[in-house]
């Protein structure tokens, strides 16, 4: 196989590939994203209304009003004579375990429910998953409860999300494609160059006198021998194609990224941010110094190194909420 057949291949590997990527999973987790955001933008009373509008078109109906302002409140629904419990908690940074689920499990206990829906649209903890599928719990949180709920954001600004995420996949797909055309140079120019072909050299039937054979056979080199520089003259760009710069990471990934983290800490209950500089840390036991874990895993982010951390201690407990910065600004 010649080598330009090799770089070909090549390229449309890795065009093929990247394309597959770029318009299949990351359209989709692009598209999720938006959609999460656009989602916790939305007022309590807003979302609330399109959790239940969603499993409405599932049979069940709301049985018991009892909206909270707050965002945090449960409702009772009602399907086929049973009856099911609905807790949701409105915003992006919520990090939902087990302790969580523990308690909806204990409520729908009390009221005799057949099970229950836990939704946010941050993240719940993988540990929490098999404690709620033994009490009955669906789990909507972000990339789960998106595809529930987009269809009731207003179109124009469906519209806007699908656009967005899918020219953000086009430029990718582009910038792929002219990367796959450099790999496809570059093998090029790294495999040896095909030996020639004798047969067609010389025809079928055809003879070669001995001595002009032998006269042409020293000047041979001296025809390919320019072909050397010819191929080494393309080789220098492509060896020295900058790398791409590294993106950097939004700043509310960082604080999801810290409240997930500090979330981990066995003596924490949850970790949500209050506001843009205040950690809020909820404990589920009082020990000797959490700020001595805690810090650690917030100083990590430059952006958020400063941020006021709030120690609010479990309830019951005779402690008081403390406040404290892991770096002074």
């Amino acid at each position: 196989m010649s080598n330009w057949l090799i770089a070909i291949g090549v390229s449309l590997l890795v065009g093929g590939m990247a394309t597959a990527h770029f318009l299949g999973v990351q359209l989709r987790r692009d598209e999720t994203q938006a959609g999460i955001k656009a989602l916790s933008g939305v007022s309590w009373r807003t979302f609330i209304h399109m959790v239940l509008d969603a499993l409405a078109r599932r049979g069940f109906a709301r049985a018991v009003d009892a909206e909270n302002p707050s965002g945090d409140s449960d409702y009772v629904l009602e399907r086929d004579g049973e009856h099911w419990l609905l807790s949701c908690k409105h915003g992006s940074a919520f990090v939902l375990g087990r302790l969580t689920v523990n308690e909806l499990a204990r409520a729908i206990e009390l009221k005799s429910a057949a099970g229950g829906f836990l939704v946010t649209q941050g993240r719940i903890t993988e540990d929490a998953r098999p404690v709620a599928a033994l009490q009955r719990i669906e789990l909507l949180d972000g990339p789960a409860l998106w595809p529930q709920l987009r269809d009731f954001l207003p179109a124009e600004q469906l519209a806007g999300i699908r656009a967005k995420a899918l020219q953000a996949a086009r430029q990718r797909v582009l910038l792929s494609w002219l990367l796959a055309l450099l790999a496809g140079v570059a093998v090029w120019l790294a495999l040896p160059p095909s030996p020639p072909d004798p047969s067609a050299a010389t025809p079928p039937g055809a003879s070669v006198p001995v001595q002009a054979a032998a006269q042409a056979s020293p000047a041979a080199p001296a025809a390919d021998a320019p072909s050397a520089p010819a191929a080494a003259t393309p080789q220098e760009p492509v060896g020295e194609a900058p790398a791409a710069p590294p993106v950097a990471q939004d700043i509310e990934q960082q604080r999801a990224d810290v409240a997930a983290a500090v979330s981990t800490l066995p003596e924490v209950d949850r970790a949500t941010w209050s506001s843009e500089s205040t950690l809020q840390v909820f404990l589920a036991s009082v020990q000797d110094d959490p700020f001595s874990r805690i810090c650690p895993l917030v100083e990590r982010y430059e952006d958020l190194a400063a941020s006021r951390i709030q120690l609010t201690p479990p309830p019951g407990s005779t402690a008081t909420v403390r406040f404290r910065q892991c770096r002074s600004y």
